[in-house]
């Protein structure tokens, strides 16, 4: 539940459907200013069964969606992710500057008290600039965005891609070839949904980029909703890139080739 309810929008259909008797699909587009259809299908497929739909095709919570709302609402955001966040910042900046300026004194300490000779003295302010410098770009690579930041990468590289013509056991083998050639290694897959990962997850250099695909017939076709983004250390999570570098040095821009090549081949099979 709490993977689930991680995301905001599906927070927020939790709360937006809280004492209330229910809402119809579009009642819950107007009411989310969600423009997307693709979008909020791939919002209450994740959801799945916190809620329910009445006889008349209303969405409401389920009897396990009314505890999600509960947990909600008894612990509010700030009280949660975002707070453990900024401790776990706190902590790392008292150990990222305190550790080497402690390191320096002491070591200017020992040169003053004629211990350690000037070399040894200037190895340690070496230390402690490379300590200060690798703290500095470890930030920058795995910080929190900034709300503005937050705001311009939220969609983390979301596309809809309408295949016409096709049927979805052809469309679900064309995304199965593609998981094969990117050797992109599936994590959960069910009905209608796909999520899988290139990196590993234990190794935060290797900056994991994670893919999710939901698909579902619509209309004379099918309907692909796309997700793709890079999660450093369970820390941070930033949308792919056509740029070849960002700010930290994170290589975005494969997990980019990477979903657009799925896009490509969706498009190609579509008639």
């Amino acid at each position: 539940m709490n993977k689930i309810l991680k995301d905001k929008t599906r927070r927020r259909i939790i709360l937006v459907l809280t004492d209330r008797e229910g809402l119809s699909y579009t009642e819950l587009m107007e009411t989310l200013r969600i423009g997307s259809t693709g979008t909020l299908n791939y919002h209450l497929k994740v959801l799945g069964d916190l809620l329910e739909k009445t006889d008349s095709g209303q969405y409401r919570l389920s009897e396990k969606g009314e505890l999600a709302s509960r947990f909600l609402t008894e612990f509010p955001e700030q009280g949660n992710t975002l707070k453990t966040k900024r401790v776990w910042w706190r902590r790392f900046w008292i150990i990222g500057f305190v550790g080497p300026i402690l390191w320096l004194l002491i070591a200017l300490y020992l040169y003053f008290s004629g211990y350690i000779d000037a070399y040894r003295a200037a190895q340690s302010i070496f230390v402690v600039i490379f300590g200060i410098l690798f703290t500095y770009f470890f930030y920058r690579m795995v910080r929190s965005n900034t709300k503005e930041q937050s705001q311009k990468e939220q969609n983390r590289t979301i596309q809809d891609v309408f295949v016409s013509g096709r049927r979805p056991e052809e469309v679900k083998e064309e995304i199965q070839n593609w998981i094969r050639e990117e050797n992109i290694v599936i994590e959960i897959e069910r009905e209608g949904f796909i999520r899988g990962r290139l990196g590993i997850p234990a190794l935060g250099l290797t900056a994991p980029k994670y893919f999710e695909v939901s698909f579902k017939p619509d209309q004379n076709g099918v309907m692909v909703h796309t997700e793709g983004w890079i999660s450093v250390y369970d820390i941070s999570e930033k949308s792919f890139s056509n740029k070849a570098l960002t700010v930290g040095s994170i290589p975005r821009k494969k997990g980019w080739k990477v979903i657009n090549r799925l896009w490509l081949k969706l498009r190609a099979i579509s008639k």
